[in-house]
């Protein structure tokens, strides 16, 4: 089972998420032992708003964290919905760790305001200068990887982000996926460093970017999406 679907009580404006998680026994301790207590979540929100006007929605796949780590239980999240006709917006909260996933309709929109491509600048540092086997030339000293980071930076300040394919995303930040540094990318990069750079360098400075641009490698580029919740002005105005 996917955890994209809710049900929507458009009678009283209740939510429910189902989930693999909807049949999961509660545990409870009684006279000094454990106790598996069977419970159907779904069954009883359907049970509860039954002789209502239920409504199946899917999210759609934008949502946002307000801090943006996807990883923490206690984030405050939106969340996006459609039945292919309405589209909702959910806001995902608890109030404890102990208590699970309350759902409520906000009178907002998400509103995506852009993308930035990034170079992860400390990684590359760090990977050039304790990691990464130079031989035939000699290792690049801190002012030529400097040189190097700041040609990238230059080439990637140049690049359309919505250009660069997804090649990995973050597992702790909604906000970011990683992009592939493709050919053209590469060549352009090269080109600016055989100026700067002797031709030993240059062939390790080759062999360092094609082996580390895959996946969320260090030569991966940085995609930071921004994402706002955007309440109408009489809403706003009357918080």
């Amino acid at each position: 089972m996917d955890n994209d679907r809710y049900i929507w009580c458009r009678t009283c404006g209740a939510i429910h998420h189902a989930t693999q998680f909807d049949r999961a026994p509660i545990y409870a301790f009684a006279g000094g032992e454990i106790q598996e207590i069977p419970a159907n979540d779904g069954r009883a929100f359907m049970r509860q708003h039954a002789g209502h006007r239920l409504e199946p929605m899917r999210a759609t796949g934008n949502d946002h964290c307000e801090n943006g780590f996807a990883f923490d239980p206690m984030s405050v999240r939106y969340i996006e919905v459609s039945n292919g006709n309405d589209i909702l917006l959910l806001r995902q909260s608890r109030s404890s760790i102990e208590e699970p996933l309350g759902y409520e309709i906000v009178n907002a929109q998400l509103i995506h305001t852009g993308v930035i491509l990034e170079v992860q600048d400390r990684a590359i540092r760090k990977e050039m200068q304790l990691h990464f086997p130079w031989a035939p030339s000699a290792p690049l000293d801190d002012d030529k990887i400097d040189l190097f980071v700041e040609l990238f930076q230059a080439l990637v300040r140049k690049i359309d982000p919505d250009t660069v394919r997804v090649s990995d995303y973050s597992s702790t930040d909604d906000h970011i996926s990683y992009g592939e540094l493709d050919a053209a990318a590469f060549d352009a990069l090269l080109l600016q460093c055989s100026a700067r750079f002797s031709a030993l360098e240059l062939e390790s400075i080759r062999r360092f970017v094609n082996t580390h641009r895959e996946g969320c490698d260090v030569m991966a580029l940085v995609k930071r999406r921004s994402m706002s919740v955007v309440r109408p002005a009489f809403d706003q105005h009357n918080r």
